[in-house]
């Protein structure tokens, strides 16, 4: 039976209602019954049966698809498939996997309006598929008017999947392009409604044609995941397809497309619209809860969702139903309030946490929205009605895919917020670190406040005192005010990047300047300001600092933003293990003048979307020194107390080479009581980067430096206020043995510790560098022998064993009158010749056959002597003062001097010289010294000489052109070194005459020479004369022998 309108009826609204629904109770009614008898007479007449995909004929011999049953064909040969009143809608329909099959519904008679088809589509799992694709080819289904206001007047095509609750979105309108639906369950039902026809012949609002196939599982990669393995394994079953990898969550129970995700750092987590990658329904809110259970010890973990495929996100953004599409892009915020189809990203579990992310669109990447804890909600809405038609090119995905990611954080770093609501940081302590950007995503318009402290967090104060504390405890009243002591800490804050995306919406340009920025401000800013300058001008926008400090405004060091760089130090960045850029300097980065900092972030936008980093290296300045200040020096410092205490080397960067200092010289002096000694044990040494040894030297049994010695930490002996300190042990590696320390113990009362290190470059600070020890005071018995020796000559006799007690390895010091120079020589030769500066020299290569040592020291200069008993001109040690062999007007520029030694000696270098004995076998050594004085040296023209006294320089030591004292002339000691002053030519009593005398007996001798001569001249004459005569006798005759014994004597 068919109900049909009788002309002239009444055609209210309310009796058209009510026939529609009786003529659709009745094609229900008429279907059914057609259906059951035909299905009963199919199973009568049916000897075998069919395949659950198939109908069966009423022959009992054939079998046809389900699809081709009531298609206005006889299929089955006996018009079994195509009984009287049959009809496609209200049954179910089954098939084989991987094959497609085409249905279509015809357009209703006016008499069948309403019209309503429903088609249900199962997948019976194994060879006939697990889920069900659809595929919309033709679609004309009544008029679409709006997406989310009675859009669909005219009929509407609907969704539903088993075992999921009916969510009422509708399609309608017309598609000129396939769109294919896939399903979540193994189950759909389609169902399509007509409500009017259209009244033009030309306009039908009817066309369905589509196709259905049944998928298995594990085909749905894209879904899914998985994919064809890239190699096959030798085993014995092989598979071409891997099974699922992607985990999308458990559904919530009653619910159509929530899920809950958990722990997804051990699980591939994919977040997915329903009926991904087909069309999503209408009309469906769907929230996905993110939670990470599982989080290691001092670890935070932060939630992130991302896809990095543009290509996988296609959320319907436009109204627009014909021409062309604009340019494919994400859309933020109110531009998806046009569709109201849109996916929501909220830092937390619910819909009252921030939002962070609020995007539409696609065919872009949608950027990674991070979360502050351990949960993230992301919801997806749609609106309540669609359509097929879009703009063209057609997209051949719907809806999106977003990763998810777990990572963890140490859980005391600032790079997230503890609160949600308020984005606050403290950091506190004394060492140094790097700031950088929230990790996570900030939502719009936040401000986050860095509050940077200098403080020794492991001493705090009680929190209930023992007694009532004053208002200022610590400071210093007067009568006007009270003075507080400079901060121990100070902030030192360089800038290294900043960088602000820019806004991504390009018709909406900011109004303002600096609208996202990171302002720097000198003390605690403890509530955000709202300046709007540049340069934050307006004061009353700038709030004042509250606490037991005096209330005063903190001061704007610095803006940064996309328009304004103050000040950066961006080299920093080129920094890694083989590179150390040059330190950033002061100019570069920010003091603080106290001990507090401030950074304030503002972000306008949701930095998901405008990110905005920047980094920021932070030290807090430890201006803290052992000590009382000593010298003029910024690290030098005094002991005086008589407790054992500790030292260390300062912790101001700015000492150092990453400070920007190139050298630095520390002298740690320790003065003690007259008869005390000083006992200094170093429990740690750090000197790295320098190719150095410390060794014992066998010479002194003490503690020498070999190699770079760029970096060291010496000990110096100061037994005299006027002498240069002496020095003795050196250190320049690295020592740290807390159970055999190096200890030294003084001769003298005061002990100098000098830590000079030179060429530093920016790898080098307190970490590099770096010492700790302690001191004492102990008594001990003293020397009452005079060290001191001086005048114009003289001896020390050094013995071992030494006759005076207690004065066994102690120096002794030879110091010049007035403005003279030493000389001093020894008998031996020299094993080892170095400068105070570092510079190391061997000069004998020779063993040394006794073991005592003579160690000679200058102001400049050190010489260990091997001593000889004996005395030979050939293996002489001379040493001259400080001066003597430098030219007037070189000053200390020709030295490479230390600055220590400078600052302690003033501008002339000490003439003193000190010697030391170490004695360690039977030995008896002489010393000997020796005053000079320069002569004048007067220009070439000779105008000088007019004033120059008679008695100047009489006595010199010409090999060295030195004047010396007349008390030393020809004292029977040789005390130049050729021994001139001792000649017999000086020394002799006759030589001491006037000239006058001496002319005079020298006439006198050369008269007595001449007298004495002619004399002896005369008489030998005579004698010759007698000696002829008595030849002439003898040669009368030779026969005649003449004997005269007295004529003989001539």
């Amino acid at each position: 039976m068919v109900w049909r309108r009788k002309r002239g009826q009444n055609r209210s609204s309310s009796s058209w209602t009510t026939v529609a629904f009786l003529r659709q109770l009745a094609a229900s009614m008429v279907v059914v019954v057609v259906s059951v008898a035909t299905n009963a007479a199919t199973a009568t007449a049916t000897p075998r049966s069919c395949r659950v995909s198939e109908f069966a004929c009423a022959s009992g011999q054939q079998c046809v698809p389900l699809n081709r049953f009531c298609n206005g064909i006889n299929d089955c040969n006996d018009s079994s498939d195509e009984p009287r009143y049959c009809t496609k809608c209200n049954r179910t329909y089954y098939g084989e996997a991987d094959i497609t099959y085409d249905l279509e519904l015809h357009r209703p008679k006016e008499a069948k309006i309403p019209y309503i088809c429903h088609l249900t589509f199962t997948a019976n799992g194994g060879e006939y598929g697990d889920i069900i694709q659809l595929k919309f080819d033709s679609f004309t289904v009544g008029r679409f008017v709006s997406f989310t206001s009675d859009g669909c007047p005219d009929g509407a095509l609907q969704i539903s999947e088993s075992n999921r609750p009916h969510m009422g979105g509708s399609w309608c309108g017309t598609s000129w392009g396939p769109s294919i639906y896939y399903s979540e369950t193994k189950s759909v039902t389609v169902s399509v409604s007509l409500l009017r026809l259209s009244k033009s012949q030309s306009g039908y609002n009817f066309d369905f044609r589509m196709e259905y196939k049944f998928l298995k599982k594990m085909a749905a990669v894209v879904r899914y995941g998985g994919g064809r393995l890239n190699e096959t394994f030798p085993t014995a079953a092989t598979t071409s397809l891997t099974e699922p990898e992607y985990y999308l969550g458990d559904l919530i129970s009653g619910t159509y497309c929530s899920r809950i995700f958990s722990d997804c750092d051990r699980k591939r987590c994919r977040l997915q619209s329903p009926n991904f990658p087909g069309l999503y329904p209408r009309n469906v809110t769907c929230y996905y809860a993110v939670r990470q259970h599982e989080v290691p010890q001092g670890k935070h973990a932060l939630i992130i969702v991302r896809q990095p495929k543009g290509q996988l996100v296609s959320i319907r953004s436009q109204a627009a139903l014909y021409g062309t599409a604009s340019t494919r892009e994400l859309k933020v915020w109110n531009a998806c309030d046009d569709v109201q189809d849109y996916v929501t990203v909220y830092d937390g579990y619910t819909t009252r946490d921030p939002v962070i992310l609020k995007f539409c669109g696609g065919g872009e990447a949608v950027p990674k929205a991070v979360s502050s804890g351990h949960e993230l909600l992301v919801e997806f809405s749609t609106s309540p009605y669609g359509t097929f038609l879009q703009p063209t090119p057609i997209q051949p995905l719907h809806g999106f895919q977003l990763e998810v990611e777990v990572k963890f954080v140490d859980q005391q770093s600032p790079t997230y917020i503890k609160t949600k609501r308020q984005c606050e940081f403290w950091i506190r302590g004394t060492n140094k670190g790097i700031l950088e950007n929230p990790i996570h995503s900030v939502p719009a318009n936040t401000t986050c406040m860095y509050h940077l402290q200098g403080m020794d967090t492991t001493v705090s104060p009680s929190p209930v005192p023992f007694r009532p504390l004053s208002r200022y405890p610590d400071g210093i009243w007067t009568k006007t005010r009270v003075i507080f002591p400079p901060p121990r800490y100070r902030v030192w804050l360089t800038v290294i990047k900043f960088y602000d995306a820019g806004p991504r919406i390009t018709d909406k340009l900011d109004t303002e300047i600096c609208r996202s920025s990171l302002k720097v401000w000198d003390g605690q800013l403890w509530n955000p300001t709202v300046c709007k300058d540049l340069l934050c001008k307006d004061r009353s926008k700038v709030p004042q600092r509250s606490g037991n400090m005096p209330s005063k405004n903190v001061t704007l060091l610095g803006r940064y933003c996309r328009e304004h760089m103050p000040k950066s130090c961006d080299h920093v960045m080129l920094a890694n293990d083989t590179r150390f850029p040059r330190p950033c300097f002061l100019t570069e980065s920010y003091l603080s003048s106290g001990d507090s900092m401030t950074l304030e972030l503002n972000t306008i936008e949701s930095t998901a979307l405008r990110p905005v980093n920047f980094r920021v290296f932070y030290e807090f300045v430890d201006l803290h020194q052992d000590g009382e200040p000593y010298g003029v020096g910024p690290c030098s410092r005094k002991f005086t107390q008589t407790q054992t205490q500790r030292f260390k080397s300062p912790k101001d960067i700015f000492l150092y080479g990453r400070g920007g200092l190139e050298n630095i010289s520390c002298v740690y002096r320790f003065e003690a009581k007259k008869d005390e000694k000083v006992k200094i044990t170093l429990t740690k040494v750090i000197i790295k980067g320098r190719n150095c040894v410390t060794k014992i030297s066998p010479n002194t049994d003490r503690f020498q430096c070999y190699g770079n010695r760029s970096a060291t930490l010496r000990f110096f002996e100061i037994p005299w206020n006027d002498v240069p300190p002496i020095s003795r042990d050196c250190v320049c590696s690295e020592y740290n043995d807390s159970k055999s320390p190096i200890t030294y113990i003084s001769t003298s009362n005061v002990v100098e510790l000098r830590f000079d290190a030179t060429n530093m470059s920016a790898k080098d600070d307190y970490t590099t560098l770096f010492f700790e020890g302690t001191w004492q005071f102990i008594r001990t018995p003293t020397c009452n022998e005079n060290l001191r020796n001086s005048g114009p000559s003289g001896e020390i006799l050094l013995k071992h064993p030494n006759s005076k007690l207690n004065c066994e390895n102690y120096p002794r010091v030879i110091i010049p009158t007035g403005r003279k120079y030493l000389y001093v020589k020894i008998h031996g030769v020299i094993l080892q010749h170095f400068s105070h500066d570092g510079n190391e020299t061997k000069v004998s290569p020779m063993k040394c056959l006794s073991a005592n040592r003579i160690t000679v020291h200058t102001s400049l200069y050190t010489a260990i002597v091997c001593p000889y008993s004996t005395t030979t001109r050939y293996n002489l040690v001379e040493i001259f003062s400080e001066g003597w062999h430098r030219k007037k007007d070189h000053g200390l520029k020709s030295f490479s001097v230390d600055k220590i030694g400078i600052d302690y000696l003033g501008n002339e270098l000490s003439r003193s010289i000190v010697v030391e004995f170490l004695g360690k076998e039977e030995g008896t050594y002489s010393v000997r010294w020796l005053e000079l004085s320069r002569r004048r040296v007067f220009p070439s023209n000779g105008l000088n000489l007019l004033w120059t006294k008679a008695e100047e320089c009489l006595y010199r030591c010409p090999e060295i052109d030195a004047c010396i004292n007349s008390t030393v002339w020809c004292d029977g000691v040789e005390d130049c070194p050729s021994g001139i002053d001792e000649a017999l030519t000086h020394c002799s009593f006759i030589f001491q005459l006037p000239p006058l005398y001496l002319f005079l007996g020298l006439m006198g001798i050369i008269l007595l020479c001449t007298t004495a001569f002619f004399v002896v001249w005369k008489l030998c004459k005579r004698r010759r004369t007698r000696s002829f005569l008595q030849t002439r006798l003898r040669s009368l005759s030779s026969d005649t022998a003449i004997i005269d014994e007295k004529g003989i004597i001539c």
